[in-house]
């Protein structure tokens, strides 16, 4: 029967099934009611087999016929990461009590002429001719407090990426509180936004402070004016125990601004927060988490809205050669912090930790100079590898969360080379049902047959969310070449499904 790993189980909200998931011949597979299905994320293909003749393993002879299939030939490796992560400043206009920043510890802040330094040593390293973009993503504190000096940034990256014939991408993390006129540059010089925000007002007041008062008028008149203007951005919302009961609520509150692109995470385990405050706005336990996560999803089905986290965020990409921006070693992607270090992650801006951790990897000079350890980077890029965890290998969930966050994984356990069991807990409930949710998705409109099937992925609606809807693409254009040039039959869904998606795309 294949090789066996931890199971997982899940509730069905829709029909009151148990869905189990688990690792077969290698290939991601979930039981649902009378069903086992082997969902091949990669391919954008699932089988199904009648739960009864799961012992022949029948599975076998249909992907025996679809070698592009079984070896998961069709998703194309990502593009080397290449570009910038700035963080602006430590300063910021709100007090939240999780905040994993050194607001409140640090007024450090990042003169124009450094971050236009690293801008420029990172623009002379372009990993490959694939990477046609050149990233630009301003961070915080809160990056809108600094307008000025990142205009004056972007308009420098603006004429150095012309001069090198390459597009920049300019992306920003943003309470919501900038002023109009700010907001205004930021969609008019194409910035693709994530605004943080937690949840409705009168859960989120005591955890997300503005000044004195709780309030956050600014915040929502911000997403209501991103909807109108019909540009790329995404609500981030942090999940704490105070607000993980009502992640279905949050769901409804944010789609009735206007928003359909809705990015949960629990809040990290290194924050500022008081003491006593702990039991109440730290991380909820990692079942809560994952049963609201998914109760959230089912809640935006019903009004067409994606939700995304974390734990499946590498659903749809290649096997990986290296994890997320600088954490993947190299020269071709830095984080600047505000005092002018180079680090591995910008959600670990403590200068005391990174010193702890070794995670300083250089730094741009008061004369804009830059200097980097390239080996210390590759040293900490290459443990920082999902192969490097043997406890993954016969997971089902070892493709989908690719080992989990390794900031939050050093953060958690003080080795990149530990596994946050939080995260772990939490991917392994979650990645289950979404395995689920693709398998019922593909064949919910398909008549049941005593004979094995391998159709197309269909996305169902709460996973479409931009990052996964262009990879989707992606791999099924792909898979017409592929299928071409094997000479293996291409199913009529694939263009009915690759149709369903643009049509997506350019709504949102």
């Amino acid at each position: 029967m294949g090789t066996q790993a931890p199971e997982a189980h899940r509730r069905d909200a829709r029909d009151g099934s148990t869905a189990v998931a688990e690792l077969l011949d290698g290939h991601p597979a979930v039981r649902d009611g009378q069903w086992l299905y082997l969902v091949l994320p990669r391919s954008m293909h699932a089988v199904r087999v009648p739960l009864d003749q799961e012992a022949g393993a029948p599975w076998r002879s249909v992907l025996a016929g679809y070698p592009s299939l079984r070896d998961a030939r069709l998703s194309r490796p990502e593009a080397d990461p290449w570009g910038v992560t700035l963080v602006v400043g430590h300063r910021c206009n709100l007090s939240c009590v999780y905040c994993f920043s050194e607001v409140g510890h640090s007024t450090a802040t990042l003169e124009a002429d450094r971050m236009m330094a690293v801008v420029d040593h990172t623009l002379e390293r372009r990993p490959s001719a694939q990477n046609k973009l050149f990233g630009v993503n301003f961070f915080g504190g809160e990056p809108t407090l600094a307008m000025s000096d990142i205009e004056k940034v972007v308009a420098h990256t603006e004429r150095m990426c012309a001069a090198k014939k390459v597009a920049p991408y300019f992306t920003m993390v943003t309470n919501g509180t900038a002023p109009r006129e700010a907001l205004q540059y930021l969609v008019d010089h194409r910035f693709t936004l994530t605004v943080s925000m937690d949840a409705a007002p009168e859960r989120q007041g005591g955890q997300r402070i503005y000044g004195k008062r709780h309030n956050v008028d600014q915040t929502i008149d911000t997403i209501r004016f991103l909807a109108d203007a019909g540009v790329p951005y995404r609500v981030r919302s942090t999940v704490t125990g105070e607000t993980v009961h009502h992640m279905g609520e949050t769901v409804e509150f944010f789609a009735g601004l206007g928003a359909d692109f809705i990015h949960f995470e629990p809040v990290g385990p290194v924050g500022t927060t008081t003491p006593g405050r702990l039991s109440r706005y730290s991380e909820p336990s990692a079942e809560d988490y994952a049963e609201n996560l998914l109760h959230a999803m089912d809640v935006a089905r019903g009004i067409d809205v994606s939700v995304f986290s974390y734990a499946f965020q590498h659903l749809l990409s290649s096997p990986p050669r290296s994890y997320c921006g600088p954490m993947s070693g190299g020269d071709s992607y830095h984080v600047l912090n505000a005092t002018g270090e180079l680090i591995m992650c910008p959600e670990m801006q403590d200068p005391a930790r990174n010193k702890q951790y070794g995670h300083n990897v250089g730094r741009a000079t008061d004369r804009n100079v830059v200097f980097v350890d390239l080996v210390r980077k590759d040293e900490i890029g290459h443990s920082a590898l999902p192969s490097q965890h043997q406890s993954c290998q016969t997971c089902y969930a070892r493709d989908i969360c690719d080992s989990g966050c390794p900031s939050r994984n050093i953060q958690a356990t003080g080795s990149l080379t530990k596994l946050d069991r939080y995260s772990c807990a939490v991917a392994k409930r979650v990645c289950a049902d979404v395995l689920r949710r693709l398998a019922v998705e593909t064949f919910d409109a398909v008549k049941p047959t005593a004979e094995p099937l391998v159709k197309p992925i269909a996305l169902p609606r709460e996973l479409c969310s931009a990052p996964l809807v262009g990879s989707a693409v992606d791999i099924l254009q792909r898979a017409k070449v592929v299928f071409a040039l094997t000479r293996e039959r291409l199913d009529p869904a694939v263009d009915t499904e690759i149709a369903r998606l643009r049509r997506l795309g350019t709504i949102r």
